[in-house]
């Protein structure tokens, strides 16, 4: 910065050839902190999901494939698969959720080898009655979880 006095007059002119960023800087390096502490940092959590399978075989070598699923439906939870009976549970009822669970762990100790449950939604199906009923199988021991819309 220069600067340029009149003779006399004790008055100084002062030239700007260029910015004063300092004060800017100053205060960027007071704010960044800040920023950084008051920051809410999420947990981000992943739900492990599997596409269905394109064809399904007719029984696999051990003779375990159940094609195994649950239909969310607005007023009930249907469970069906080969090898085991169609159940449905109202999902009016206060156990429902525990009646569900019930029935997935009946089916995981009938049959032990299978891990795999299909969830099959409606397109009027809530979020969270999707995520409910993924960690309710994930709970009772079918960790492979693949997502189907329903028409």
């Amino acid at each position: 910065m220069q600067r340029r006095t009149r003779r006399g007059s004790g008055y100084s002119e002062v030239l700007q050839d260029d910015l004063e960023i300092m004060p800017l800087m100053n205060l960027f390096v007071a704010m960044i902190p800040m920023l950084l502490i008051s920051a809410v940092f999420l947990n981000v959590t992943v739900i492990d999901m599997k596409a269905p399978p394109d064809v399904v075989d007719a029984g696999d070598a051990s003779g375990q494939n159940l094609a195994l699923a649950v239909t969310i439906k607005d007023q009930y939870f249907v469970i069906e698969g080969r090898k085991i009976e169609k159940q449905v549970i109202v999902r009016s009822d206060e156990d429902a959720e525990d009646q569900l669970a019930g029935a997935l762990r009946d089916i995981t100790t009938r049959f032990p080898s299978n891990e795999n449950i299909m969830v099959i939604s409606q397109p009027q199906t809530s979020y969270s009655d999707i995520i409910a009923v993924m960690d309710i199988s994930r709970e009772n021991g079918l960790p492979s979880i693949s997502l189907l819309g329903a028409e």
